[in-house]
């Protein structure tokens, strides 16, 4: 078989076109290199914005120095005293996440029974909610007669009802009939010095400890940041609940 030499100027082409497909392959494979790079980077973005998301959307307690007073005997309370579990609650009856909030609070309570000790205490933003005070008066006049929780139930649930009001005192009278109250003493006690006593310890105690929204939450005397709902409490109680 007859060998065909390539001439000077096939030779010429030939290696052209080896140069032309070698730099075709470079740049494909640049192209790739480039591409994987934006991918890598696109990916750690990704992960890092979701780490981020995570720690900052996640329920916490608070590091920060918050000398939460104890629960005492004068708190309203429910549960179990002895419970290695603490929940306080600062809160304001005609705070909307305030209500919001409640049927959480309450069901987790209810949950967690004698392995929680629960205590509400008022703080009334007096300056943006002009129903705060006597709200919380009336609801303290309710737990003279054992029935704080029913009373709140009422007032977090009828809140849209009363929060316009001029002199919503009336329609309080009313939340106490419901629950068979003894009308007279429950006015009696709404209106006693006692009760603004009360209220206003409460209030004075929350400014004291650098308090200035409603609801806050602690958990063992550290304050909850970022409770989103029933799962982010049971998140935080239950880690309570396994520390040593």
């Amino acid at each position: 078989m007859d060998e065909h030499k390539l001439t000077k100027k096939e030779k010429k082409e030939l290696r052209k076109l080896e140069w032309q497909e070698k730099a075709k392959t470079e740049a494909r494979n640049a192209k790739i290199k480039k591409f994987s790079l934006w991918a890598g980077i696109a990916t750690i973005f990704l992960l890092v914005t979701f780490v981020l998301f995570q720690a900052v959307t996640a329920p916490t307690t608070s590091t920060q120095n918050v000398n939460i007073a104890p629960i005492s005997d004068r708190d309203i309370t429910e549960g179990n005293p002895k419970a290695k579990v603490t929940l306080i609650e600062y809160a304001d009856f005609q705070c909307p996440a305030c209500a919001a909030y409640h049927s959480v609070v309450d069901q987790i309570v209810k949950d967690y029974k004698d392995r929680l000790f629960y205590a509400y205490r008022m703080f009334p933003l007096k300056n943006s909610h002009p129903n705060a005070l006597v709200s919380a008066e009336a609801a303290y006049a309710a737990y003279k007669q054992g029935k704080f929780t029913d009373y709140s139930n009422l007032l977090f649930q009828n809140q849209s009802n009363w929060v316009s009001l001029e002199d919503p005192r009336s329609t309080f009278i009313d939340y106490a009939k419901n629950l068979k109250l003894d009308i007279d003493k429950f006015q009696t006690d709404m209106n006693s010095s006692d009760t603004q006593k009360y209220v206003k310890d409460s209030e004075n105690k929350a400014l004291n400890e650098g308090i200035n929204q409603t609801p806050t939450f602690f958990i063992n005397g550290k304050m909850i940041q970022n409770p989103n709902g029933y799962d982010d409490f049971k998140k935080l109680i239950d880690a309570a609940l396994n520390q040593k």
